[in-house]
């Protein structure tokens, strides 16, 4: 289970364990209200020379796995959704894909937000790609993500 929280990642890079983790109040799956500290484990984030070391909780009644992640990234991307929107505006607006970009990762971001738009909207969502996207994400959805 993953649960977004404000996190300073500058200050975690700088402090690594020893920075202020939030600590859930319940656990997400069965409501216990006592989480356990379960290590850190390494996490990539974009911008980063080093993968950083986020901290993990444990519920001692079910035995879910609670992994902290910062706000404003979508589950399982190492580049915000901010930067992604972007991106992915910019090239559909310019036609080619803005200065400093990975351009790999951000035509894997272009074909699922089609995909996604598709199997969402329809036809019309390949129309403004860029509506779809803020349609997909306010659904919930992670419009850049290759599972439909």
């Amino acid at each position: 289970m993953i649960a977004f929280f404000d996190l300073d990642l500058n200050q975690i890079a700088r402090c690594g364990p020893d920075y202020p983790w939030p600590c859930p109040c319940a656990c997400g799956r069965c409501g216990h209200p006592k989480v356990w500290g379960h290590g850190l484990v390494l996490t990539i984030i974009e911008g980063f020379a080093k993968a950083l070391k986020i901290r993990r909780y444990r519920c001692p009644m079910c035995g879910c796995i609670i992994r902290l992640r910062p706000k404003g990234y979508f589950r399982r991307h190492q580049t915000d959704t901010v930067t992604i929107r972007r991106t992915l505006s910019h090239r559909l607006d310019k036609g080619r894909w803005p200065t400093g970009c990975i351009a790999n990762r951000a035509r894997h971001w272009l074909r699922a937000l089609k995909r996604n738009a598709l199997a969402v909207c329809g036809l019309a969502g390949l129309d403004d790609l860029m509506a779809a996207f803020d349609r997909l994400t306010d659904l919930g959805r992670v419009p850049v993500s290759r599972a439909v």
